[in-house]
């Protein structure tokens, strides 16, 4: 009585999960096709044209599901050696071409670990006391980068891309192993899905924490699976060893892979009885006890640790909680946290704006603030604007991706998103549906990101990581929706149900093809009139190079002769933008800006007032079109006359770096000068671009890419009609 009792709690427990997991997705669903105010790249979403797009993109994978039945083991392996083919040349493609300037906490990780090549040991106590979490990727990288010395190899940006490419192609095969225990389908439709995907093609030269962990998590989530499936117990508990001590692993590189774990321990706990949970679970613990005397014997042998350093949980909270931020990073909240001098004092301060923020929120303000987090992290594709301003160089592949003319490539990746959260509503009926629960661990893995994201500071980029599960998820829907599609048609043909005796199926296929077919006409009419007929400031960057933070070495600008910035810009501008510091707000001065060419002929010159310039804050200096190819300019900034008291400009020098052997060059085609003084790897915090107004896309690129849907549809409606009719 008690074991039923107990049984039917676990099952309970998990529709709970299940349930509220669909509710979740629910919400993601219609925020992503309906929400505009979230990221600023969704305002120009039209509805219409995403709920046509990803329901074609989910009809496509169907019918992509339904070509595969009855193909042959060597057949369905060939097909899967051409989808992994395909998605090598997308990284390479993408990685190599979309390069990268580590930008945030990855130059800190890229630079340290560089150091290390001559230290041996993490030496940043200022940055790795607050971020401890960071050293595991940052010594990875130094052990890489170890031996690509010994070979010659000193391109370490290069060599941090290539292994960030091999880390999702390990990711890639993992995802195809694990979707290959309910089939050899299952695991050919996760590759294309995961090829049809550009989001993790677009970070792929991004070699950070979100790419590095997932070939760990994924791994240990095979072994574990294999070892279910195992019936040599010796075999059986190896397996479960080496599945936790890889996710750990994966865990210690970014915190979030050990979702994976704790979905297989309430997976545990929900399908075994309670002495064989406890078994696999103590068999679990010691492959986490084994990941942890490993990863501390590293850590103590080549990291840092100063509690009163450190960030406590209650930071990461705090950011979640701030309204201004969307809870995110704010500098502010930075500031106040690494003010307190202890880690205990930093608890208590973060713990007291905890408090003042749910009392000045309430309940409706936490509620519509959980509601930005979740659209932000879930609902929302469109998020590689943070790569436009760190890309090395300005390409054709950079304009049409994450640059001015990239609409239709955040259009197609929202798409996408669109498709990924209806086909994860749907499994989560079917696993619902089922009552065995052989799966649930993808769902509750999900299911344990949203709601972590909800508390946590959160940012679009954060579900990176879990992308490779959504992969699996949609595979296990779209073959499920197809057994189930094949068991209502046998079901039919069983009782002598012949479908044009209950319905005119061909008439039906071609009214909705038709009515399909309408509706894109009328969406492409009104979105021509959006996208071509209406004109939109366009900016193509020339140089960035932007601060992350604002206490960067400053640079006052001193008497007559003032600041000068060496830049080469790609092609003609008309904008530069520069972080000004005026603390003191000093009023009435005047100022000069000259931009000269490498012969020091003077190309521009206006004035600007010191009233006009806020602290910290970028100042945009509207120009006329300047000429410029690959040619060498300065850019000069100097008072009219002798202030007591001058403005400050930003340079891009973190104070973290200024012990440093080599301190980064943020900027390597140019360099600051103080005066006539050149300052050695510094550079000034700007922004060189040409803006003007202009359609997102051509006509003739628009009218190809609606007569390709178009001839799309016809292509599925004659489909449906040959398989149905």
């Amino acid at each position: 009585m008690g074991k039923k009792i107990g049984t039917e709690m676990r099952g309970r427990f998990c529709k709970i999960i299940l349930a509220s997991l669909l509710i979740l997705t629910g919400i993601c669903i219609w925020q992503s096709f309906f929400y505009v105010g979230g990221e600023p790249s969704l305002e120009q979403y039209n509805p219409l044209i995403l709920i046509l797009g990803s329901s074609l993109f989910v009809l496509t994978g169907l019918i992509m599901t339904h070509l595969l039945d009855g193909c042959s083991k060597n057949r369905l392996f060939c097909i899967s050696a051409i989808f992994f083919f395909i998605i090598i040349v997308e990284l390479i493609v993408f990685g190599f071409n979309l390069k990268y300037i580590p930008s945030y906490d990855l130059i800190h990780i890229q630079a340290e670990a560089v150091d290390m090549l001559d230290t041996k040991k993490i030496s940043s106590i200022a940055y790795y006391g607050k971020y401890p979490n960071q050293q595991p990727l940052t010594i990875i990288l130094f052990f890489i980068y170890s031996a690509a010395k010994q070979i010659g190899i000193t391109d370490y940006n290069m060599v941090g891309i290539v292994c960030n490419i091999l880390m999702i192609l390990v990711s890639v095969v993992f995802v195809y192993k694990i979707s290959c225990f309910w089939s050899e389908k299952a695991g050919v439709i996760s590759l294309f899905f995961f090829m049809m995907d550009p989001m993790l093609f677009s970070w792929a030269s991004y070699y950070y924490t979100d790419m590095f962990c997932m070939p760990f998590m994924l791994g240990g989530i095979w072994l574990f699976i294999k070892a279910e499936k195992m019936d040599s117990k010796k075999m059986q508990t190896i397996l479960m060893i080496l599945a936790a001590f890889m996710i750990f692993i994966g865990g210690k590189i970014r915190i979030t892979a050990l979702f994976a774990l704790i979905a297989i321990l309430c997976w545990c706990f929900i399908k075994l009885p309670l002495h064989l949970f406890l078994k696999r679970t103590s068999i679990l613990m010691i492959g986490v006890i084994c990941a942890v005397i490993l990863s501390s014997s590293i850590l103590n042998t080549y990291g840092i640790k100063d509690r009163n350093y450190e960030y406590p949980v209650t930071h990461w909270i705090k950011l979640g909680l701030n309204e201004e931020g969307n809870g995110a990073y704010t500098a502010e909240d930075e500031v106040t946290t690494k003010e307190q001098n202890t880690y205990e004092e930093k608890v208590k301060e973060n713990v007291e704006t905890i408090r003042k923020r749910l009392e000045t929120l309430g309940i409706y303000g936490v509620e519509k603030l959980y509601l930005k987090k979740m659209t932000r992290t879930w609902a929302t594709a469109a998020y590689t604007e943070p790569l436009q301003r760190t890309v090395e160089e300005y390409n054709t592949l950079y304009k049409y991706t994450i640059g001015r003319s990239s609409v239709v490539f955040n259009y197609w990746l929202q798409i996408v998103r669109c498709g990924m959260l209806i086909l994860i509503f749907i499994g989560c009926i079917f696993e619902i549906r089922s009552r065995e629960y052989r799966n649930t661990w993808m769902f509750i893995l999900i299911f344990g990101g949203i709601v972590f994201y909800l508390f946590w500071e959160a940012k679009p980029k954060y579900s990176l990581s879990f992308l490779p599960i959504f992969y699996i998820i949609q595979s296990y829907s779209a073959v499920n929706i197809n057994k189930f599609a094949g068991y209502v048609t046998e079901r039919s043909a069983q009782k002598g149900i012949q479908w044009p005796e209950i319905i005119n199926v061909k008439r039906w296929i071609q009214g909705i093809s038709c009515l399909v077919i309408l509706f894109t006409i009328i969406t492409g009419i009104l979105t021509y009139s959006k996208y071509i007929v209406k004109q939109g400031m366009q900016t193509d960057l020339r140089v960035n190079q932007s601060s992350f933070s604002p206490q960067g070495k400053i640079n006052e600008i001193k008497e007559r002769k003032g600041i000068s910035q060496s830049f080469i810009a790609e092609g003609d501008f008309n904008t530069i933008e520069i972080r000004f510091l005026n603390p003191r707000h000093l009023k009435n001065q005047k100022y000069v800006l000259e931009i000269f060419d490498e012969n020091g002929t003077s190309l521009l010159q206006t004035e600007f007032l010191s009233d006009d310039v806020e602290h910290n804050r970028m100042h945009i200096f509207k120009l006329k079109r300047i000429k410029a190819r690959n040619e060498k300019c300065y850019l000069n900034i100097r008072p009219k006359q002798i202030y007591d008291h001058y403005i400050g400009a930003n340079s891009a020098v973190y104070s973290l770096y200024t012990g440093y052997k080599k301190a980064p060059d943020y900027y390597p085609q140019g360099c600051l000068y103080q005066g006539e003084t050149k300052l050695e790897k510094n550079d000034l915090t700007f922004i060189v671009s040409d803006q003007y107004k202009d359609a997102a896309f051509s006509p003739r690129f628009f009218f190809v890419i609606w007569g390709a849907v178009i001839i799309l549809e016809i292509g599925i409606s004659r489909y449906l009609l040959k398989i149905l009719c």
